[in-house]
Parts: structure tokens; sequence; C-alpha cells
């Protein structure tokens, strides 16, 4: 994929976009940045314009029946075209490559600074978030549209939203499994809206020392699975081979030492938390799994021994 030469960032395309938006600031479109770097790649701005697909455009040529159909057909590619399958089908792409590429592209503090330097990049960001917290509002959308269109069309957005974190929906526009739709939000997921507490980041760690790098943790990549027992689907925080390991925090999960069948937490009763917990498993166990439970408790008693038990079980189901 062609390269900018200014910043690093690598798209199909070099649009004027990336350079006003993304870049370090330096150009302001194609034109200025092909100056500074005589015979580099990028896309005519004008050219860019022309071949802009958007709904309006297509309600325009089409009509509005048949632009629907082909504006939802368009979403639905645009969508699938982002997720890790899509790229590793069309362009051989392993996992690290696409979580590299996903990271150089995402619009983060570290991302900004990178572009524009600290001090601009910190302003830049500063500026992005509210913009982009303003843009969600159901103000803006009034602000935008007028009051009546404009609620609308908010409520219409933020519908689609949940929709498109819903596997079933995903499953039916897309014409694939639910655990494939389930692997396309997962791909979507930053790392970094993943919360993953101090403990687990320190067991994580310290497993890693001993087998190396794990597959799948949930807060850097995700894992998960669509569970017809709880109608939904389920990640899991650790996916190594055929092995999946949950670290459960005794107060999120009503660790049964410290708490009754009938205690309240988080406003749910501690045996129907633990019984969701069961079916969690027994779902990684319908795909053949192998799993086993870590509580918060156990890995503070006797933080060595408790690794090197999952370390050791791990292994031996390997072999």
């Amino acid at each position: 994929m062609p390269k900018c030469l200014e910043c690093g960032f690598e798209a199909q395309r070099l649009q004027w976009t990336h350079f006003k938006y993304k870049c370090t600031g330096k150009f302001k479109n194609g034109k200025e940045y092909q100056a500074a770097y005589p015979g580099s790649e990028v896309v005519d701005e004008e050219l860019s314009k022309k071949s802009k697909f958007t709904f309006a455009l297509c309600i325009e040529k089409y009509g509005e029946e048949e632009g629907k159909i082909r504006w939802k057909s368009y979403q639905n590619r645009q969508a699938f075209s982002n997720t890790f399958k899509y790229k590793q089908e069309k362009y051989g792409w392993t996992r690290e490559q696409f979580d590299e590429y996903n990271s150089s592209r995402a619009v983060t503090l570290k991302n900004m600074i990178k572009r524009h330097g600290e001090e601009l990049g910190i302003i830049k960001w500063q500026e992005y978030c509210e913009r982009q917290g303003y843009t969600n509002t159901k103000e803006y959308f009034i602000e935008k549209y007028g009051k009546d269109t404009g609620l609308k069309k908010y409520l219409e957005i933020n519908r689609k939203k949940a929709d498109w974190h819903d596997p079933r929906v995903i499953s039916e526009k897309l014409g694939i499994t639910l655990d494939d739709a389930v692997s396309v939000i997962l791909d979507r997921v930053s790392s970094g809206r993943r919360f993953l507490s101090n403990l687990e980041e320190e067991f994580t760690y310290m497993l890693e020392v001993i087998i190396g790098p794990l597959e799948y943790v949930s807060a850097r990549r995700p894992y998960g699975k669509w569970s017809h027992l709880l109608d939904s689907y389920v990640v899991y925080d650790i996916k190594h081979k055929n092995c999946i390991v949950e670290f459960n925090g005794d107060y999120w999960h009503a660790n049964p030492k410290f708490y009754l069948p009938t205690a309240s937490v988080r406003g749910n009763l501690a045996v129907d938390i633990w019984n969701s917990d069961m079916l969690k498993l027994k779902t990684a166990e319908s795909f053949g799994f192998k799993t086993y439970v870590v509580w918060e408790n156990d890995f503070l008693t006797n933080k060595q021994e408790t690794v090197d038990k999952v370390a050791k079980w791990i292994l031996q189901e390997q072999q």
C-alpha cells in the first residue's frame, strides 16, 4: 500500500483528507505533499470528490427504492472489508499486521503526538474529543437538521449503532454465521476500550513469562463466541490453543467463599451470576475448549503457585 513519506501512515489511497486532518499538519492537500515529495503516490482531490459514494448521490443516481438497497449493500461491504478475515483473505495479512494497521490509523493521543508533536498533538486530540463528543449529542442533530428531522435522525443513528453491536443483526445483514459476526464486532473493538484490572494484568504477565505470548487476551486482542445458552455473545479473558482461562474478580463474580447465593451484587443475585458464568464456560466446552477458572483471592494468597498451576495445566493440555 502507498505510504505517506511525511508521517509513515499507510493506506490504499492517500487523499487530501489525510494531509489536512491526520498528517503532521504541514500540508493541506495532496498537491502540497507532492511538491515536497515529487513522484509520490496520492489520489487527486477532484477525482476523490467525484468518486465518493454518499447516500444522497446513491438516491439521486438510482432512485429512492433501489438507492436505499444499494446504499445498504455498500455499507455492509465496507463493514466487512475492515475485518481481519477480509484482510487475511485479500492481502494475506497476519493478525499482527492487522493489529498494527488498526493501531496506526486510529485517532489516539499517542498517534496525534506522533504526527503533530507533543504540544500540537495534545491540542488536536482535545479538539477531536470535544468535536466527537458534540456530534453524538441530540443537540447537534437538532442544530444541524432542525428539531423534528434532527431528533428523528438522532434516534435512527443510535438504533443503527446498537444494531452493529448485535451479532444477530450482523449475521443476517452479511449472510455469515453468528460466530463470524462476533469476530466482526471484536475486530472493531479498540484495545484501549477494554478494561483489565491490575491483578489480571499481573497474572497475565506472569503466565506469559512461563509459556510465552498468549494467543488472545481480552484487553489487547479479545476472543469470543456466540452462546446459545445465554442468547448473547461472550468474551473470554484468555484463550490459548485449546484452553480458556477466566480470571474472576471476587466482587464482580461473587466469589462463593465470601457471598451467599442470595447476596445482591451489582443488582443481581450471586446465584444468578454463578449460573451465567457456568453457562459461559459450558459454551466454551461445547466448542471443544478446556476451561480453567482463577479466583482473585487464590491469586492474592499465593501468586506464583497459582500461575504455576495454570501454566502446567495449559502445557499438559497441549500434549
